[in-house]
């Protein structure tokens, strides 16, 4: 879990903006994508991730029961 958050938490530690927005499934996995901004520009990044959700159309919630 540590390995596949490394890239998220990075931008937690130098204290950037940042989306984590999903875009769909691919081989029954979740995909997302993650949008990082310069500092206090958390307005570009919603923009962005705005776009992509337009884009990307309604998601429906993952069963987690699929995967136990």
């Amino acid at each position: 879990m540590l390995r596949s958050m490394r890239l998220v938490v990075a931008a937690n530690l130098v204290g950037v903006p940042a989306v984590a927005d999903p875009t769909g499934i691919a081989k029954g996995l979740p995909q997302s994508v993650q949008i990082l901004g310069p500092m206090f520009r958390e307005d570009l990044c919603l923009d962005a991730a705005e776009v992509i959700e337009r884009e990307a159309g309604a998601l429906t919630p993952i069963d987690p029961k699929m995967y136990t």
